[in-house]
């Protein structure tokens, strides 16, 4: 009767995926008011750029340290924290509310700061959660799909955000995103389990198909430091700095550049830009069946993810010179390069989770808590650079620079070798 494994491992991995795309909702929302935000607080382009910065730096200043408390107190308890964090630094967002312009715009530049910090703790909670609970050979599906969360969160907080655009004011909409976070935080931390043994839903045959995967681990805690220096781990920490630099291009200036490169008003840029974030979703998932797929087929980590995640790079890139060369063909072929370009560049997502996986053994939080880190960086970097490009190069140009950002990151991807980690000891059929 109870031969057929159980499915608390999905109700799992829909659970994270949710927390994902709230939280992409939360971070992305400010890209689409943007505009009316620096407005009614009288800021520059460049304060407004600061906004945008802050959250991107406490996001990867806080990766390291909120990994290490995630692989000490658990998924479980960490998820609670920092998703209940998430939900109130929203919230915050709104003090306008209760403030003059000045005085909003200090507090909306440190609700960025929390909810960076909030969000830093979230995704090393989400994959060492993952890493328990999906087996091995379905863990680039996983990861493109929790991706592919964020991508849909992005896309429908873009959608929804221009929406209400014009029913309420913009500190409301903030107001109004904190309460699914509040809600989500409740309900996973009393249904959620750090082990399926744990858990009163499963049975022995989930448990047993969980069981070998989870236990596939060697390193001890303390020599965490190890695993962060070794080859690997720097290679793929280098490849997310400039990758995910390029993705923030999307939660970000997009709007933007579609307002003052091709006309557009802030209601229909801010829509428009939920076609390339479906994109990028798409190609996440995408991403995610290609890679398994070849895992199944080869058996080799290398081939699987820096394959999946060089050979659909090198078309997003070439999507995104298309972009820019055919600018002047209208708004409608610029989305349609956008939205192709976003989506192959994103085939490369669940590669580097699964890798941080691959290579984290029990400081899986802190390897992936470095990767994401060294990603903000080139978020918060490109969040900078992205107005000094525009003076120099014009709007139209922006593009060039997300793929070049993705050109460097697609590189670093050949002298990777997931399949030997120097940091832990080999093991069969790894």
């Amino acid at each position: 009767m109870n031969s057929q494994p159980t499915r608390v491992r999905y109700v799992v991995l829909f659970g994270l995926c949710l927390a994902a795309g709230l939280a992409y909702i939360h971070r992305g929302c400010l890209g689409v008011v943007g505009s009316t935000v620096q407005e009614d607080l009288d800021v520059s382009e460049r304060a407004l750029g600061w906004a945008f910065a802050l959250f991107f730096w406490s996001y990867a200043l806080f990766q390291i340290p909120a990994g290490l408390l995630v692989d000490r107190i658990g998924a479980r308890r960490s998820l609670f924290a920092f998703g209940l964090l998430g939900a109130i630094t929203i919230a915050i967002s709104a003090g306008k509310l209760l403030t003059d312009a000045a005085t909003g715009f200090a507090i909306l530049l440190l609700a960025r700061t929390l909810m960076g910090i909030a969000q830093a703790g979230l995704f090393p909670a989400s994959t060492r959660a993952m890493s328990v609970w999906i087996p091995l050979k379905f863990r680039a599906s996983a990861a493109g799909m929790l991706q592919a969360c964020m991508s849909l969160g992005g896309a429908l907080g873009a959608f929804m955000t221009a929406r209400l655009m014009g029913v309420v004011s913009w500190p409301w909409i903030f107001l109004i995103y904190a309460i699914p976070g509040l809600i989500w935080s409740a309900w996973f931390f009393a249904w959620y389990r750090d082990r399926p043994d744990q858990h009163g839903s499963t049975n022995e045959a989930e448990r047993r198909l969980l069981e070998q995967p989870a236990s596939k681990v060697s390193q001890p805690r303390g020599e965490w430091l190890v695993a962060l220096t070794s080859l690997p781990v720097i290679l793929l920490c280098a490849q997310q700095f400039f990758r995910a630099g390029a993705s923030s291009f999307w939660f970000s200036w997009c709007p933007k550049y579609l307002m003052k490169a091709h006309g557009l008003e802030k209601e229909s840029a801010g829509e428009l830009t939920s076609l390339p974030i479906f994109g990028f979703m798409i190609g996440s998932i995408g991403g995610g069946i290609v890679a398994d797929w070849l895992f199944h087929r080869t058996g080799s980590k290398r081939i699987s993810r820096c394959g999946t995640a060089i050979g659909s790079t090198f078309l997003g890139v070439i999507c995104f010179l298309l972009t820019f060369l055919l600018h002047n063909f209208g708004t409608s072929v610029a989305v349609v390069f956008l939205v192709a370009g976003a989506m192959l560049a994103a085939g490369g997502n669940s590669s580097a989770y699964s890798v941080a996986m691959d290579l984290g053994g029990r400081n899986l939080a802190a390897v992936f808590g470095a990767m994401n880190m060294f990603g903000n960086f080139g978020a918060a970097l490109f969040s900078q650079v992205a107005p000094e490009w525009v003076d120099w190069f014009g709007w139209p140009a922006i593009v060039l620079l997300v793929g070049g950002s993705y050109s460097i990151g697609m590189l670093l991807w050949l002298p990777l070798k997931p399949d030997s980690n120097a940091s832990r000891p080999k093991q069969a059929n790894s």
